[in-house]
C-alpha cells in the first residue's frame, strides 16, 4: 500500500500535468494578489510576540515580518499605535514594520550630489531619462533647500526623505535655481531602476521609516525603561547615589562605572545611535566641567545651525518677493505676492523664535 507522503507526491504531478494542459494565453494570464491576512490571524500573532515561550516570539516576529505574504506595512501600522501593547509587543512589533518596509519598492529621484551645504544640496539629474520624471524638471546646478517645510541638512536627511515614498509619489521641494528659492513637485521614479544606488543601511532605513510615520501622524513613543521593571530615572539614582562624586582612583568603592545624560537633552539620535551629551563621569571634577561645558557649545551650535539656515533661506525668499512687488502693477499678481510675504513672515517669525528659545535654554544655569 502506497505511503500517504507517495500519494500526496503522486496528487501533487497529477495536478501540475493536467493544470499544463489549460494554460491560458499569455495575453489571457491574469496576475492574482496575494489576499490579506484575516484580521484574527494578525492578531493572534501579535499576541505571541509576548509569549512566555521565546521560540514562538521570533516565530510570530517572522510571520509578522516577511513570512506571511498577506500582511503589508500598512497593515502593521494599523495596529502599532494600539495602546494595550507591551514593550515587548510593541518592540518586536516596530521590528517587523522596519523589515516589511526594508523589502517594499522605494522612490527615487535619480540624481546625483554635487556641492553639498545645509539647506542647499545641488543634485545633478540624470539626463531626460522617462523612468525618472525629475530628470525632466531639474536642472545643472539647482539646490534642494527644503523637503515640505523640513530643511535638508545634508544628502542623509534628503535621501531619507525620498526612500520613505512610494514610487510615483510626489516629492513637494524648494529648490534654489539662480539663486531663487521656488517651490516644485517632483514626481519619483523608482529605486530598483537605479543603477549604483547608495546603499541602505539601518540608520538609513529606520529614518526613512520615521519620515513616513511623520506624515501619517503615527507615533509610537520611546520606552523610559531599562528592564521590564526598572526605568531610566530609577536606575540612575540606584547606580549615582546623590552625594557621591565618583573618584577615579578607587571606583570600586564609589559607585558603578556609568555615563549621565546632558540636562533636558535627548540619549539618542533617531533611536539609533548615542549622541554628544554622553560624558564619561570618571575623570577630574575640572575635566569634567570643561568637557560639559565644550559639549554644551558644540550642541548648541548644532541646534542653532539649522535654524540659522533657515532664517536665511525665508530672508532670501522675502527681498525676492519684495522685488517682485515693486515692479508689477497688476492688481491680482500683487494681491498674490502680499499673500506669499505674509506666509514668509509667519515663518521667519516662528523661526526667530526658536533661535531665541535655544539660545536662552543654553544661557539657563
Amino acid at each position: 500500500m502506497p505511503s500517504p507522503i507517495h500519494i500526496l507526491t503522486l496528487a501533487l504531478v497529477m495536478s501540475s500535468a493536467g493544470l499544463s494542459h489549460a494554460q491560458p494565453a499569455p495575453d489571457e494570464i491574469v496576475i492574482e494578489t496575494t489576499p490579506e491576512t484575516e484580521p484574527e490571524v494578525i492578531e493572534e500573532w501579535i499576541e505571541q510576540l509576548e509569549s512566555p515561550d521565546w521560540l514562538m516570539r521570533d516565530l510570530a516576529t517572522l510571520e509578522l515580518a516577511e513570512l506571511d505574504p498577506g500582511i503589508s506595512l500598512e497593515t502593521l501600522e494599523r495596529y502599532i499605535t494600539h495602546n494595550d501593547l507591551s514593550i515587548e509587543q510593541r518592540s518586536r512589533l516596530w521590528l517587523a514594520c522596519l523589515r516589511r518596509f526594508e523589502m517594499r519598492p522605494k522612490g527615487a529621484l535619480g540624481v546625483q550630489f554635487g556641492e553639498i551645504q545645509m539647506g542647499a544640496i545641488e543634485v545633478i539629474p540624470i539626463p531626460d531619462n522617462p523612468e525618472f520624471p525629475a530628470s525632466m524638471v531639474l536642472r545643472q546646478g539647482d539646490k534642494i533647500a527644503l523637503v515640505a517645510d523640513r530643511l535638508m541638512e545634508g544628502t542623509f536627511s534628503l535621501r531619507a526623505e525620498i526612500l520613505s515614498r512610494d514610487p510615483g509619489e510626489i516629492l513637494p521641494v524648494t529648490l534654489i535655481r539662480n539663486t531663487r528659492p521656488t517651490r516644485f513637485d517632483l514626481r519619483l521614479g523608482a529605486y530598483s531602476n537605479l543603477t549604483g544606488g547608495a546603499r541602505m543601511d539601518t540608520e538609513m532605513l529606520v529614518t526613512a521609516l520615521q519620515r513616513r510615520w511623520d506624515r501619517r501622524g503615527i507615533s509610537i513613543g520611546t520606552a523610559d525603561t531599562v528592564g521590564d521593571a526598572i526605568n531610566r530615572e530609577s536606575w540612575a539614582q540606584a547606580a549615582f547615589p546623590e552625594g557621591v562624586v565618583p573618584d577615579p582612583r578607587e571606583p570600586e568603592l564609589i559607585a558603578p562605572r556609568g555615563i549621565v545624560f546632558g540636562p533636558g537633552m535627548r540619549s539618542a539620535v533617531d533611536g539609533t545611535r548615542w549622541d554628544r551629551t554622553i560624558i564619561d563621569v570618571w575623570t577630574d571634577p575640572a575635566d569634567f566641567r570643561n568637557d560639559s561645558d565644550q559639549r554644551g557649545s558644540l550642541i548648541l551650535g548644532e541646534q542653532l545651525q539649522p535654524l540659522i539656515a533657515l532664517q536665511d533661506l525665508y530672508v532670501s525668499q522675502q527681498l525676492l518677493l519684495k522685488v517682485d512687488m515693486s515692479t508689477t502693477n497688476d492688481a491680482d499678481t500683487k494681491a498674490g505676492i502680499e499673500s506669499e510675504l505674509a506666509a514668509v513672515q509667519k515663518k521667519l517669525d516662528r523661526i526667530r523664535n526658536e533661535i531665541e528659545s535655544t539660545r536662552a535654554t543654553s544661557r539657563t544655569p
